[in-house]
């Protein structure tokens, strides 16, 4: 069962039974109280993984998580995360809940190994990041098709995204919504993304209840 605590991540950080790497200076400052659920408090929660989250580039930025919690951290650290985790393992996210019930985690522990990954800035190693519409380049056509197993949500709470029952998962923007999302709806979308080894993410040009009555999401160019 998983433990969801307010609290001083600063102390179990200190703790010598993590056998882990030592805490950047500053990293987990104390918040002040707050009740729970309430977005930006301090959280530490331990679970297993029940998922690795994938965005459209294929890259690893979360965690789904047995007790249905969802985890959000930066893609640049997917090689890290996936290093660190696999699915099965079980985990202590230190992080600071959103509105939505997801967790910003700012460290994720693996409870077996002690191996702990931080979000940090990309390093720079002089090379500057690839222009967005090169990034695109190497996307696919992806469909998706099944029932919302669960809605995804921005810092804001706002929908973004959805996990269907099979894993595959659909980004989209949150203005793109015509009428809310909910768990156990009927649910299809087309657009680019990627499919491997973690499952198919796809950023989603359109959408509907099935493949055969899908509504593009935007106006195409004239």
């Amino acid at each position: 069962m998983s433990r969801f605590v307010l609290t001083s991540a600063v102390l179990w950080l200190g703790s010598s039974a993590l056998n882990a790497h030592t805490v950047p200076p500053g990293a987990f400052a104390p918040s002040a109280p707050a009740g729970p659920g309430a977005p930006h408090a301090q959280a530490v929660l331990e679970s297993a993984v029940a998922r690795l989250l994938t965005n459209p580039y294929g890259e690893v930025d979360g965690l789904r998580l047995t007790d249905g919690t969802v985890v959000r951290f930066p893609p640049h650290m997917s090689d890290a995360l996936t290093a660190a985790v696999k699915v099965g393992d079980t985990v202590r996210i230190i992080g600071r809940s959103e509105a939505g019930g997801a967790v910003k985690a700012d460290a994720i522990v693996n409870s077996a190994s002690g191996q702990t990954v931080y979000d940090q800035p990309p390093a720079r190693d002089g090379t500057r990041p690839m222009p967005p519409h090169l990034r695109m380049a190497g996307l696919q056509t992806q469909q998706a098709q099944g029932r919302i197993d669960v809605v995804l949500t921005g810092p804001r709470g706002d929908a973004n995204g959805v996990i269907l029952s099979d894993g595959a998962i659909v980004r989209f923007a949150p203005h793109a919504l015509q009428q809310p999302l909910q768990p156990g709806q009927l649910f299809a979308a087309s657009g680019l993304g990627t499919r491997n080894a973690h499952g198919t993410s796809l950023e989603a040009t359109s959408m509907g209840a099935s493949l055969s009555d899908l509504q593009p999401l935007y106006d195409r160019a004239r």
